[in-house]
């Protein structure tokens, strides 16, 4: 594993929003996300000794701890299935802007790093993944992003923006 320095760096987060407070998809989806400060990444309850326990989905998912972000709002692995077999983002869920910071890291192990990271690295869960995750250890969430946003954002890198299931 090698280095490269970089300052913070602006991602963005799938997050759950339930009664106007944020909170992660899957892993540890009972624990609050807080705008504007520094959060420190935690692992979740192992499932085993290479999976973590997936509490917003129920079953267990790879054992990859940090914070999972893009660098574009977009996703085409996570949503509400639809009729036609495309995924739309649930209604209740939203793309927030957010930072994060280190250096990056450059990890050969084929499953990413099974421990948090110091600083950040890119990963691809499988080689379709358009948009590699970029997984740290502390991330800053700033601030919630308006759907017509998320759609620019989009659009302006090349993404057609994913829709929204019905509510």
């Amino acid at each position: 594993m090698s280095t490269k320095k970089n300052e913070n760096l602006l991602v963005y987060k799938l997050c759950r929003i339930k009664s106007d407070k944020l909170y992660p998809l899957y892993v540890e989806s009972d624990k609050e996300i807080v705008l504007g400060k520094w959060l420190k990444a935690s692992c979740g309850p192992l499932a085993d000794a290479t999976h973590v326990k997936a509490s917003g989905c129920g079953g267990k998912l790879s054992l990859r701890p940090g914070w999972h972000t893009t660098n574009v709002p977009w996703t085409d692995w996570i949503g509400a299935r639809q009729p036609d077999g495309s995924l739309a983002r649930r209604p209740d869920s939203v793309w927030c802007e957010c930072e994060i910071r280190g250096d990056e890291l450059t990890v050969t192990e084929r499953n990413g790093l099974r421990t948090i990271p110091k600083g950040y690295y890119r990963f691809k869960t499988n080689s379709k993944q358009r948009d590699p995750w970029l997984i740290s250890g502390e991330i800053k969430v700033n601030r919630i992003l308006p759907d017509d946003e998320v759609d620019k954002i989009c659009m302006e890198k090349g993404f057609i923006p994913q829709k929204l299931a019905a509510r």
